[in-house]
């Protein structure tokens, strides 16, 4: 019988900050709690590493909003519990160590709602794995799909 993962529960701390507050939030936050940190994914059974560079690039590499950077705060029981999706191939603008992309679902309460997060695991020759988040921008409202 497989044991129920429990989701990870935040509440809002950074709801008012402006978008580079943010971006400069999340930076911090990574370093100076999970950088070095390796977390065991339950699913596929790797070991992911979250770097200071993982933070940037999810700080600076897409759209930013407060329900991302809440979520980096619950990022190694994120990477704990999420579920293997599917394989994205590499982009020809990745360095050459990138062999392609292990896509995971996850889900984390914020402020009581339940969110579903996208989390993709970079995967690097070596057999290295890093990690980058999205998480959807707007709530679906109740019995709506997008």
């Amino acid at each position: 019988m497989k044991k129920k993962t429990e989701i990870p529960r935040l509440r809002s701390i950074w709801k008012n900050k402006t978008k580079d507050e943010l971006r400069k939030l999340l930076i911090d936050y990574v370093q100076k709690h999970f950088k070095g940190l390796e977390v065991v994914n339950k699913d596929l059974k790797i070991t992911v590493k979250i770097s200071v560079s993982g933070g940037r690039k999810t700080a600076k590499g897409g759209a930013m909003y407060h329900k991302k950077a809440e979520s980096i705060r619950a990022l190694p029981q994120i990477i704990e519990i999420a579920e293997y999706n599917n394989w994205g191939n590499r982009k020809s603008t990745d360095s050459a160590v990138v062999v392609g992309y292990l896509n995971f679902k996850s889900k984390c309460y914020i402020d009581g709602k339940l969110e579903h997060i996208r989390l993709a695991i970079q995967f690097q020759k070596g057999g290295k794995y890093y990690y980058n988040i999205e998480i959807n921008k707007k709530s679906t409202p109740k019995g709506t799909r997008r």
